[in-house]
């Protein structure tokens, strides 16, 4: 019975530290952990077409060997497992049969992250939907952080400034092949 304990005990510990980081154990999808997994996969070594839109016109270059550490970082920053922010957020979990649906709600409107949506079919991410907010007394900027492993990445931003015009930007990675 007393090794039955130990074996507990040493489960229990190994498997809360697997989630644990230098600010304290995760309480949300673990953003960063997932981004440096992908950006690892990606490497430099996917081909892209990268589309930037800015108030509606566009431009499309193809990209070899892409190199994925600036979009990660980009969406890096919407992580929600700081410390602060453990009771800001609502998880509602969803079943669509062999699909999982992960929802963050933010419960304080001032936090720049709104929302994060994760999609799962089993352990595996199919997709990551971020929606953002920030509101100061020069602009107010949406935005809107979309990727799918395997297809590429997505955002749009509007901001609105108090002295100027209306900003629209919109970026597209798609993958052009697909890396395992």
């Amino acid at each position: 019975m007393r090794m039955l304990g130990w074996i507990v005990l040493i489960s229990l510990t190994t498997n809360g530290c697997a989630t644990d980081t230098p600010e304290g154990p995760l309480v949300f999808f673990d953003l960063k952990g997932f981004l440096a997994e992908e950006q690892l996969r990606l490497g430099g070594h996917s081909d892209i077409s990268k589309t930037v839109e800015v108030n509606g016109q566009s431009e499309t270059k193809q990209l070899k060997a892409y190199d994925w550490q600036a979009e990660m970082a980009l969406l890096n920053q919407w992580d929600i497992n700081r410390p602060a922010w453990r009771d800001q957020y609502q998880r509602d979990t969803f079943l669509l049969g062999q699909q999982s649906h992960i929802q963050y709600q933010s419960l304080d409107d001032k936090l720049q992250v709104q929302s994060m949506d994760i999609w799962q079919s089993g352990p595996t991410v199919d997709s990551i939907l971020i929606r953002t907010e920030v509101d100061n007394p020069l602009r107010t900027t949406h935005g809107r952080y979309s990727y799918k492993p395997g297809e590429g990445l997505t955002f749009s931003q509007v901001s609105s400034r108090q002295f100027g015009s209306e900003l629209i930007l919109k970026v597209t990675l798609e993958l052009m092949d697909v890396v395992d």
